[in-house]
Formats: C-alpha cells, structure tokens, sequence
C-alpha cells in the first residue's frame, strides 16, 4: 500500500501566482530514504564521485568556486562527456540554483569527447586509411543492392493491429516514399560503414564516439550528405514550417529541422558500434524478449493520480506529436514490412524476413496471447538518416517534422502541408462546419485510419497521428479554433492586414501560447519545481530572457523519444468515463474502441464532454504499471488481441542503441545499480527473473521504477534527462517566445509579450469548446476537477485571465 504525504504543486492558474496543495505517491524502492547530497542520489554510496561532492558541498555556508569566464556551470546530463574522463581530469564542479550543484562545462553537450587517456586508440588509427578505398564502396554498393532486391515484398494487411500501428509513423503516400529514398541512403552508408570496419578491423570504440576521420565525401555516396540551404533572409520575422534557418550560423541551419537526426546523451550500445541492437547481456548471454519483461514487470494496476488529470497525459501527447515523429523502414512500394506471419503465429523465416525486422518474440505460456495462438508481434526498426557531416558512423534515426515546439500538429512541418491546411482568407485555418460547429476537415487520405468505415470520419490536420485517439482529436480540434479565433480577432482589429500577414502573426500567437502553457503550467507537473530552477526553466514575470546559445543544437535526443517522455504511456487509464453536464457519467469508454475510430466526434455534445472528462478523470500515476488496453489490446480494431506497447518501447529502445539504465545513472553523476536489491525486495526479485545483471535493465524499465521527484509526477532519470531536452527547446530556439529582437527577429513587443504570459489551457478551454454543456472550467486545468485547492471557475468570469489581442492592433 502507497503513503502520501503533502508536498507543493505548482498551480499556475493566474497570470504569476501558485498554490500549495496535496499528496504526491511515494515509491517502495531504492530512492527512498536517501541523502540529497547532488542531483540523483539513488543509493548511498563513497564513490569517486560522492565524495568530490561531499568536499565541496560539506559545511553550511561552503561555496563552491565560480567557473572562469566563458564557462558555464551547467547540471551534469549536459556535460555527457564528463562520463568518458578519468576523476583527476572531470569538470570543476560549481553552484546551481535550488542547492544543487554542476559542472563547469568546456565540451557543451558533446557525448564524444574521447578519454584523454586513449592514446593507443589514437595510434591504432594512423594505420587506418583517410579515403574510403574504391574497393570498399563497391563491395558495399553490391551487398546493398543484394540486400534490397532479394528480400521478400511482404506487407502487412489491412485490418491488423500491425497496420494500425504502422499509422503511428504515416504522414503521406508522397512523404512516405521520400522518407523511403533518404532512409535507403542512409542504410547504403550504414552499410559501408560496417564493412570498412570489418576490413580495417576499427574499434567499436572508435565508431560509437565519431572518432573514425573517414569521410564519404568524393565517393558516389557523398549525393545523400545533405548540405545546410542557404538562408537567404535570417531576420524573417516569422520561424520556418521546416525549422531551417532557426540558427543563424549557415552551417547549423539544418540544427532542429524536419527530417534531420535526433541527438545522444550517450554513445549508441550498438553491438558493432554501427547499427546492429543491443542483444546480449553484460555476461554475453541472450537479452530475454521485451514481452517478457513486460508481462512481468508491467502489471496493469488502477492507481489514479490524487492531483491530475488526463489533460496532462494527452497534452503530453499532443507536446510529443509536435517535436518528434519517427518513419519505420518500408517496402519498395512504401507498404508496411510485415515480420510475422498472418495472425503472429510465428516469425517469418530468415529467406522471408527482412532486413528492418526484430519481431517480438511471444512465449508459448504466455498468459494472454497463448490463447489466440500468438507467438509473434510485428516490429520493423526506424529509417535512418544520412550523416550530416557526411562521415563514415553509426546510424542516426530520424525525426520527420520539426524538432521545435512549434505547433507543428496545428501548421505541419512543410509548406506543402500548411498550404493543404489554410483557408487563404481571413488568415485562417480550413474547418468543416458540422451544424454549426467548426471540426477539422475530413481527410482525402485512405490510410489516414485502419479501417474503411472508421476511414469515413478521419480528420486532417497538420500531423498524420491525429486520428489515433479521439481524445487528441480534441485538442487538435481546440488548437485549430484557437488559431481562427486569434486570426479573427486580428482582422477585426485591423481591417486592411492580408490575409499572409493574419496566418503569419496567428501563428505566432498561437505558438508563443503553446510554448507558455508548456514551460509555465505543463512542464513543472511532469520534472518538479527543483529542475525547473537547476535548468533555468521557469518562464520570467517580465521582460525578456536572455539565455538563447548559438552552440545549443535544439534537436531531441534517442534518449528522450526512446525512453523518458515514454513515461507518458504509464499515465494512461484503460477507459474514458464520459461525463456530461453536472458531472454525471454517461459513457464507459475502452480506448482501443476509439483509437483510430473518431465518429463519436460527430455527435453534437461530444466535444464539450470530451473536454469535460479530461480535466475531471485522473490520469493514472507514471510508475510500473501500464494499462491493457495499450499491453494487450493496443490498435485491436476489430480483432480479439491487440500490440503490446510496453514490448514495443522496449524492443525500441534497443533499436535507436540506447544504453542501458545504470550508464545513465552514472551521466547524471549518481552510482550504478550494484543489485537488484537495491529497488525493493518484490520489484528486484521480478527483475533478477528477466535481466541476468543490473547492467542489462533498459533504461524505460529502470526510469519507471523510480520514485517521483518532488513535485514531480516522474522519477530523477526522467526528470534529468525531459529537462535537458526542454532546456534545448529553449536555449536552442532563435524564436522561443521570451526573447527580445536583438534574438529573435519576431519578437513580441512588451506589451504582447505580458499578454502571452496570460495565456493557460483553462482559458484555452473556454474559448474554443462548443458552450453546449461546458461553461465553467478547473482554474488549474491539470488539476482534478474535484481536488480541494482547485476550484471551478466560470468562462465568463472576468478573473480568468485573458489574453488581450488589442496589443496587436498596427
């Protein structure tokens, strides 16, 4: 049984001010009851490491000293190279807000700093050829073509869980072919890569931290090594819909842009250092399947949250949908590959699989899918992107929309998609009037959902992902209304502007408003007040921050896609109870049922109480339980099983190379998991049944299990490693919304910009629902609706902050 106690909550629910309010859920488990001596402290411990914090931060009134100038004192995650140095050669170590400390960080986020020490390395690479010899690349361009004309064409079939799943990763037939070519050039130097390794006999060591100096350019490859465009106005007032040109540099104009490579904290535990997954243990013994671990470490277990509500789980969604989409490897014809055979009653054969597969293996006593004959589950690794600078490495997947928090769900991530969006009058959006009601236009898109009948109701947006699940649908449909009512607003308040400039500068509200709600409301719930204060977070009262870093690559990491802001997955309940006016439950939903099916859009109350049931249900507590409606019936459609989300993040994690969790705990600068033991007595015993060492855990496994840091609805990894990422967004962001002109060219004046630190989702709420049923709102819109410190408020009351467009009139 949970204890709670009280903790503060930040509840920005007016312009400046929070509340102070209830319980936060302790863990049983190795976190509990420790010396907060630096940022992780998971055990108790005299490593190296303790103790050259213990020195510095020993004595009340002790200081650490200042960095030299230049430098910067940062938290250790944003130091990763500090992990490859020897003690005697790491960082000075220095004062960082909320009684933490840092490091003083002269190689900024670069994970590949190599060891000082590694000089033989170094001499074994003299030997090693500078030019990719003509031998090489032809050998490599024979197996290539091998490889892709002799693998089998077999697709998945319409109607599976698989092909479902396989929408996650859509945004059109057109994109979809695109993605296929960039990704086939990547894996041709992927490829090339593994075989000059073998050839020359490179240490893995040497691939994994970029330290081969053998380039692709004057090969035929070098056509697929993207050079930065040229940017030829880099005082555009308005950001890019691809995200070039956000950084003023010419040779990081790519940094953050749709179609580019995510980022590592750490080097990839590619088994070749290259591409190939992780799959043995420390001990060299077989790594179990994911299915495995999930069933017995992932339990569905009903703990509803004492504070939030499930805006929090799907605003999340919503944040993640516009900073990252992946692409999965496809066939020639851009068909999903299938891995499996028909209904997953084995993996296909070696002569028939291809390449991309790592299907899911599923045990014959498995206790839910033995019944259906189930012995595999589809799954086909992501596409790849070719090297930036167009060096010989390992394979870096892709993120096909921006990489920025830039409403890209809302305006898509090309000009292509946004002109396919906009109505060309008036600045607007295209809406469909469903009897009165603006809803988003329905797609032309046949693949848009799984199913022809569901299809007939599917949405357009500026994202592919829209329809897969109804409630983010509700909050694309919101953010849409907002983005008209904005332009509306501006038109009236100046009659001649073009209906250019009234997108342009709605937009840019809109955006400004996303960015607010996130960093002043959103963010804090999910990493606590402590790492929105160590990583200079927490957005001003006034005036404008100065903290932009041309040297920030604004790009998300395999880490933060791959693992933590997974942890949102574990915050989802099974059902939706659907609440209409009063608060009086009409409708048990499971959400299988509305995952990619949004009819129930249509009726008339819906929205309102779709909205309604957001901010009054809890959203399930992030901790090792994951609901199965996402561990066995993940895009069922109309079959009696579904996928397993749990194995998938698993087996993905391993895919993208991400290392295991203790070597996280060590960049953050807390000591590695010595036994299972060290969690509780219950969870280390079902650990020690599915991991040979504590070396072996995956870091989404490990992050889960962790006690939630104070305020905080996650656990120390995860908050280090989503506050890193959101410092990026910001500091890495020529365009974030606080900075002034000397910045960023489209800066808000200072009376729009205190006009945007007005807005909050509550407001939001009120002004975009349908005012059938829905009148008033929680002050705090991620607070339960029904928790004693929250209150309702009425949307017409004048004190629920507004913001005031009239700062916009020219």
């Amino acid at each position: 049984m949970r204890r709670f106690w009280l903790i503060s909550v930040l509840l920005v629910v007016t312009q400046f001010s929070e509340s102070q309010t209830a319980a936060f859920t302790v863990r049983q488990n190795r976190f509990d009851d420790v010396p907060n001596l630096q940022t992780p402290a998971p055990v108790a411990s005299s490593t190296k490491t303790t103790k050259k914090a213990e020195t510095v931060t020993s004595g009340l009134l002790k200081k650490c000293l200042p960095c030299n100038d230049g430098v910067k004192c940062v938290p250790q995650i944003q130091c990763p190279a500090h992990v490859r140095m020897e003690s005697h050669d790491k960082p000075q170590i220095c004062d960082l807000p909320a009684g933490k400390f840092g490091f003083c960080c002269q190689t900024g986020q670069n994970h590949t700093a190599p060891r000082l020490e590694q000089i033989s390395s170094k001499e074994r690479r003299s030997g090693i050829p500078t030019i990719l010899p003509l031998s090489v690349l032809d050998e490599a361009r024979r197996n290539f073509e091998h490889l892709m004309h002799g693998i089998a064409q077999i697709p998945v079939r319409r109607g599976f869980p698989d092909f479902a799943h396989g929408l996650v990763f859509h945004s059109t037939a057109k994109d979809d072919l695109h993605n296929f070519a960039i990704s086939n050039s990547a894996i041709e130097q992927v490829m090339t890569t593994q075989l000059f390794g073998k050839k020359e006999q490179v240490p893995v060591e040497d691939f994994i931290t970029n330290n081969v100096p053998v380039k692709f350019t004057e090969t035929p490859l070098a056509q697929h090594c993207q050079p930065p465009p040229l940017c030829r106005n880099i005082r555009s007032v308005y950001r890019s819909l691809d995200g070039t040109c956000n950084n003023p540099l010419p040779q990081r104009s790519l940094w953050g842009a749709a179609g580019q490579p995510m980022e590592r904290l750490l080097p990839p535990a590619y088994e070749d250092g290259i591409w190939t997954p992780r799959a043995r243990s420390a001990d060299g013994t077989p790594l179990l399947g994911p299915r495995k671990i999930s069933r017995t470490l992932l339990s569905d277990v009903d703990r509803p949250h004492p504070i939030y509500n499930l805006l929090v789980m799907q605003f999340g969604q919503v944040v993640a949908h516009d900073i990252s989409q992946t692409s999965s490897v496809r066939l020639e014809d851009g068909n999903l590959v299938q891995c499996c055979s028909p209904e997953g009653k084995v993996a296909l054969s070696p002569q028939e699989s291809h390449f991309a597969c790592m299907p899911i293996h599923v045990e014959q006593d498995d206790d839910f899918y033995a019944a259906f004959g189930v012995r595999c589950l589809n799954f086909v690794r992501l596409s790849l992107v070719p090297s930036p600078d167009c060096q010989l490495g390992y394979g870096k997947q892709m993120s096909k929309v921006t990489h920025f928090l830039d409403a890209s769900p809302v305006y898509g991530s090309s000009d292509e998609a946004s002109r396919s969006l906009r109505a060309f009058r008036g600045g607007r959006l295209r809406m469909m009037n469903d009897f009165g009601r603006d809803l988003l236009p329905l797609t032309n898109d046949k693949n848009a959902c799984p199913s022809e009948e569901a299809g007939k109701s599917c949405f357009h947006s500026g994202d592919g992902r829209t329809n897969q699940i109804i409630s983010l649908i509700t909050l694309q449909i919101l953010l849409a209304r907002e983005h008209n009512r904005v332009a509306d607003a501006l038109s009236q308040l100046n009659p001649s502007a073009s209906d250019e400039w009234l997108f342009q500068d709605a937009r840019r509200i809109v955006i400004a408003e996303m960015q607010h709600i996130t960093y002043n409301e959103f963010l804090p719930i999910i990493i606590g007040p402590q790492q929105m204060k160590r990583f200079r977070l927490v957005p001003l009262h006034q005036g404008y921050a100065h903290d932009y870093n041309v040297n920030v690559n604004p790009s998300i990491t395999n880490e933060f896609s791959g693992a933590a802001y997974r942890m949102g997955h574990s915050s989802v309940d099974g059902k939706f109870h659907i609440r209409q006016e009063h608060g009086r439950i009409d409708e048990v939903v499971n959400i299988p049922d509305v995952m990619f099916n949004p009819s129930r859009m249509r009726k008339r109350e819906f929205y309102d109480d779709m909205l309604r049931t957001l901010y009054s249900q809890p959203m399930q507590q992030v901790d090792s339980s994951i609901s199965q409606g996402l561990s066995r019936f993940l895009f069922r459609g109309d079959n009696p099983f579904g996928l397993d989300l749990a194995a998938i993040n698993i087996q993905r994690g391993r895919d993208q190379g991400l290392r295991s969790y203790n070597d996280y705990l060590e960049l953050m600068g807390a000591p590695k998991l010595q036994a299972f033991e060290q969690f509780s007595s219950e969870i280390g015993q079902k650990l020690s049944r599915v991991y040979r060492t504590p070396d072996d855990i995956d870091l989404w496994v490990g992050g889960l299990l962790e006690k939630s840091v104070e305020g905080g609805v996650v656990g120390m990894t995860f908050a280090e490693i989503i506050a890193d990422q959101f410092a990026r967004f910001k500091q890495g962001d020529r365009y974030y919304y606080e900075y002034d002109n000397g910045v960023n060219p489209g800066a808000f004046n200072p009376q729009q910009l205190q006009q945007i630190r007005k807005a909050t989702l509550a407001r939001l709420i009120c002004d975009n629902s349908d005012r059938l049923t829905l009148q008033a709102v929680p002050l705090a819109a991620f607070i339960r609706a029904d928790h004693p410190d929250n209150q309702m408020i009425g949307c017409d009351d004048p004190s629920l902050p507004a913001v005031n467009l009239a700062a916009w009139r020219t």
